[in-house]
């Protein structure tokens, strides 16, 4: 082989496995604070001194300004949990966090990786298996429930119970892809509330343009509605005043020419991603064509997906078969600011969410809350069955691979064992944060997930000791909890089999014959 290939850095210092376990920790710090309704927030600052303040463990992730190839295998953890169940992106990043703790400890105890990947890979089917087993039914309630815990811990905490109600209102009506979403701060939470279609966070682009328009006929524009820009910069130079006049008419009329090309399609109202020149807006008002501009690319995605228009990129060639209709276009008043509310759509399936708060960090993390909900709602509602929250269905896998390793033969019955410890995390990160003792907690649940009928136990945050989580209306999807331990287990098998960490060089960097022996 080429010493090109000899140019490759190994990690030098700490081995690689070492390495990885210290990330997986560090990456479970970073947002362990963050679990459970007693959990605390983070506030994340970028390089401009702007601040995001939020509990979400995906976000927190997601905008945290971490570079290490180890730790971006473990964002795609949170990732992955986040795209496929919505919520439980803090409970998988702990939970990978203490696999790879555990895996050091039989590391030191001379297991060998493969052992430990195999035998966390076996307790990982195992606890697949006993959640098909567990489970409460769905129904509204069920689903009202899920969304209220799903809100729990967070800025939206106080007015869950009517949050929650949109959550389930907008998820049975509609598929999650047609539900958009529009902040504004300045307000009070309780006054958030759904319509059936489209609300735009712009408005009128002229103060003669009429307020609402019935029967609408929609152009969606993704070019500027001006002159061309080497027309626009074109420098003339005149000698009189009557030149002067010409030229100015002469562009009013290459103005008025494009306005009219729009027009000739039909088009009663406008949404453009980009700017209207001045005059023809003025030209549009006159018309009584309601126009708006800097329309965000995907308010004219969702508009093109629910009134059927086309996105058209060429004025010239726009025609009535590129519109698309709405009943009603109007304009409301929210706050300071008016909205564009789309309604009677072809596509009945379009749904809007007026989210409101106080400030605009508040709005923001109510608005990550209310998407988790929503989220977890429309699975719950899928998958047709729920499970008790407080970290119970943890701990209820715990005890069973605790009794199921004594069966399994091998180095593999030690991380077995030690998967299922690894397990009790999540409900003793939860005790912990809500000031109790963790570990009289976990001594607590252990007694009581031991008796027949007390796998719906997990922590109870407000007095100590366990509660039956049914019973104080604190539920979570089935998929959340399968999610989280399939990828964290993943994730810690392949990490823990890491043997060295190198800089490789590009693959076009290499010829052919680099590869050959």
């Amino acid at each position: 082989m080429s010493d090109k290939v000899g140019e490759t850095k190994q990690q030098v210092g700490a081995t690689a496995r070492d390495v990885c376990i210290h990330i997986a920790k560090e990456m479970a710090d970073l947002v362990k604070h963050t679990l459970g309704p007693a959990g605390l927030d983070n506030m994340l600052v970028d390089a401009a001194k702007e601040s995001v303040i939020t509990n979400d463990g995906a976000t927190i992730v997601k905008e945290s300004a971490i570079d290490h190839p180890v730790a971006k295998v473990i964002m795609q953890v949170a990732k992955a949990q986040e795209e496929n169940c919505y919520d439980g992106t803090t409970s998988v990043l702990i939970l990978t966090g203490e696999l790879m703790s555990q895996a050091a400890a039989l590391l030191n105890q001379k297991i060998h990786p493969t052992k430990i990947a195999l035998g966390y890979q076996i307790a990982a089917i195992k606890a697949e298996e006993a959640l098909l087993d567990m489970g409460i039914d769905t129904t509204d309630e069920i689903l009202d429930l899920v969304a209220q815990t799903a809100m729990t811990g967070k800025s939206a905490e106080s007015d869950k119970e009517h949050l929650a109600a949109i959550c389930v209102e907008v998820a049975q009506s509609t598929d999650l892809e047609n539900i958009s979403v529009v902040r504004r701060p300045n307000g009070k939470i309780r006054d958030s509330t759904a319509i059936a279609g489209l609300l735009v966070d712009r408005e009128k682009s002229h103060h003669n343009m009429p307020d609402s328009v019935s029967d609408a006929k929609i152009a969606l524009l993704s070019v500027d509605v001006s002159l061309p820009e080497f027309a626009a910069a074109l420098q003339v130079q005149v000698h009189d005043n009557d030149a002067v006049q010409n030229f100015i008419e002469s562009r009013k009329g290459q103005l008025q020419a494009i306005g009219e090309t729009v027009l000739s399609s039909g088009a009663n109202v406008i949404f453009c991603m980009r700017d209207i020149d001045p005059f023809i807006q003025e030209y549009f008002a006159k018309k009584g064509v309601y126009a708006a501009r800097r329309v965000a690319k995907s308010d004219l995605e969702s508009l093109s997906k629910a009134t059927g228009a086309r996105l058209i990129s060429n004025i010239d060639n726009i025609t009535e078969s590129d519109l698309g209709t709405a009943g009603l276009v109007e304009e409301i008043s929210v706050g300071d600011r008016p909205l564009i509310k789309v309604t009677e759509t072809p596509t009945q399936g379009a749904v809007s969410v007026l989210v409101r708060a106080p400030t605009q960090h508040v709005v923001d993390e109510i608005n990550r809350a209310f998407d988790d909900a929503v989220g977890v709602v429309s699975i719950a509602a899928e998958d047709g069955s729920v499970l008790p929250g407080g970290g119970a269905p943890y701990m209820q896998l715990s005890t069973i691979l605790k009794e199921y390793a004594t069966t399994v033969g091998g180095r593999e019955q030690m991380a077995v064992e030690a998967f299922a410890n690894a397990l009790e995390i999540i409900p003793m990160t939860i005790a912990e944060n809500s000031g109790l003792d963790p570990l009289d907690t976990i001594i607590a649940l252990r007694q009581v997930h031991n008796a027949e009928d007390g796998w719906k136990h997990g922590v109870n945050v407000e007095g100590g000791g366990t509660v039956d989580m049914t019973s104080i209306n604190v539920l979570e999807p089935k998929r959340v909890i399968a999610q989280a331990i399939r990828s964290a287990t993943d994730t810690a098998s392949q990490l823990i089999r890491i043997e060295k960490i190198l800089t490789a060089k590009k693959q076009s960097e290499f010829g052919e014959d680099d590869f050959a022996y």
